[in-house]
């Protein structure tokens, strides 16, 4: 379907003009996988973290740091975070269910890697899972400038951080993860 597309764009755009060299370079189907998993990705971890936010206020649950400054006598670290952290305990269950699924769609279908053997998957996973967790303190400070610093919708603040993160979990895959041995036109052509 990706290839149609092209071969479309490619009658209004000549290949060779700047337009047509930005198609024939970001419209691939590895890219636009990538997009549309990681738009999957991100709504299952907004959906997830919804979900674990109301949770969390139903059970009157104020988050993992506040008891943690609460048991070390931080009063003043407490006053700072007095509307609870809930939202960073809610959004590290987030992460971990997005990443799951990420890992999955990005191994079968955006980067194609077939091997399941244990030193294959095995390295695939660690590196996946490392440059997630690099990714998620990114996300975790973001989150936390953005809603407890400058006082944004935890929301509207989740939806613009997560656009830094696909783009950084894009490279890491790319480039350190998911690398093909062989090099393989990733056009689909």
């Amino acid at each position: 379907m990706i290839d149609k597309i092209r071969e479309l764009l490619f009658r209004f755009f000549k290949k060779e003009s700047f337009i047509g060299k930005l198609i024939d370079k970001f419209f691939t189907r590895e890219i636009v996988s990538y997009i549309f998993f990681g738009v999957l990705t991100t709504a299952v971890n907004l959906i997830a973290f919804y979900l674990f936010k109301k949770l969390f206020i139903a059970i009157g649950w104020t988050g993992a740091l506040n008891t943690l400054l609460s048991s070390a006598g931080w009063d003043k670290a407490l006053e700072f975070l007095s509307d609870g952290s809930d939202y960073l305990d809610a959004n590290t269950i987030a992460w971990v269910v997005g990443v799951i699924f990420a890992f999955f769609t990005n191994k079968l279908f955006v980067f194609e890697s077939k091997s399941w053997s244990p030193s294959v998957a095995g390295k695939e996973l660690l590196g996946f899972v490392g440059a997630r967790i690099l990714s998620f303190f990114a996300e975790s400070f973001l989150m936390f400038v953005l809603v407890t610093v400058l006082s944004q919708n935890e929301l509207l603040a989740k939806i613009l951080v997560g656009i830094v993160v696909i783009i950084m979990n894009y490279v890491f895959s790319k480039l350190f993860i998911f690398k093909k041995k062989n090099t393989v036109d990733a056009k689909g052509e």
